[in-house]
């Protein structure tokens, strides 16, 4: 890059310092880098220094901790590599690893993922399911639990669906819960499907187990293509489609699809709203997971799915 080939400046000065000190005896280059670290441990030092007199020692806690994470450190790494390809005029890889440390700082960033999640969640923002007409039958997408080592199923990072489906039933507004979900690969007996861990955990939230109902399907595509058979079998049900917000719009999208008419019900909104935290600054590896996640909506919807 024609601004990066100057015939002399500050760095070929400290180049040619080094070189003479060597010449004479006095010095070897690999203390030559140790202002640079010094200074980067300077700046580093005023801006918790900044953040803790502003926001408080808890805020500070948060940001240091955010630091130490796998993510915070590959973050700073990034930072200190771009640095130095700078000092040292090393161009194209300082800027390889700009785009790589802006990347991980705009898809980890508190601010972005909240805004990136409601671009596909706003849509239900308002939803209010007190008022409607009770549904015949809630279908609860799989995906929502795992199975622990012990064989006893939990619930996951999208747990609020089954949550939700036991509300609707316990509110009279669900005479029946439809749980979903086949595994592909199971790694030991006692790896349950998501069905019959939605349906444990139904049961043990009070559903009556009579009133859950299973329903086959490696995705959501297969689910829906069962779906439209079970309905096909079962004509004039009221169904509503429950599952994470984020998650909504291609399930009610391959339901269509399929020529089924039914409700969407969102649970587990990604969507929050503004509180104070590091990973304003910092990325983090659960707004990482947030960016995936709607990210991989949108790649779906670009191919029809």
């Amino acid at each position: 890059m024609f601004f990066w080939r100057k015939s002399k400046n500050w760095e070929d000065e400290y180049d040619e310092y080094y070189t003479r000190d060597i010449e004479r005896g006095g010095g070897s280059t690999k203390f030559r880098y140790l202002p640079h670290f010094l200074l980067l441990l300077f700046v580093g030092a005023v801006f918790c220094a900044i953040v803790g007199a502003v926001a408080g020692m808890t805020m500070l806690e948060k940001l240091l901790t955010a630091l130490a994470m796998p993510v915070g450190i590959l973050w700073l790494l990034l930072l200190v590599t771009i640095y130095f390809c700078l000092i040292n005029r090393n161009a194209w890889p300082a800027m390889m690893c700009f785009l790589c440390w802006l990347l991980l700082t705009v898809a980890g960033n508190s601010f972005f993922t909240s805004w990136y999640a409601g671009t596909v969640e706003q849509a239900y923002f308002e939803q209010d399911l007190t008022d409607v007409d009770p549904f015949d039958v809630v279908v609860v997408l799989g995906g929502g639990s795992t199975t622990r080592l012990s064989g006893n199923p939990q619930v996951s990072e999208s747990g609020d669906r089954i949550v939700q489906a036991a509300r609707l039933w316990h509110a009279g507004k669900a005479k029946q819960l439809m749980c979903t979900g086949l595994q592909s690969f199971r790694s030991t007996e006692k790896d349950l499907h998501p069905y019959e861990e939605a349906t444990l955990l139904l049961e043990e939230l009070g559903v009556a187990p009579q009133a859950i109902l299973k329903l086959n399907g490696i995705n959501t595509s297969e689910e829906m293509q069962n779906l439209k058979k079970w309905s096909d079998a079962n004509p004039g049900q009221r169904i509503g489609l429950l599952t994470s917000a984020w998650h909504l719009p291609r399930a009610h999208r391959l339901a269509k699809s399929q020529g089924l008419d039914v409700m969407p019900i969102a649970a587990g909104f990604y969507s929050q709203p503004y509180a104070p935290s590091p990973n304003i600054v910092v990325p983090s590896e659960y707004n990482l997971v947030v960016s995936a996640a709607v990210t991989k909506e949108y790649l779906a919807r670009l191919v029809g799915r």
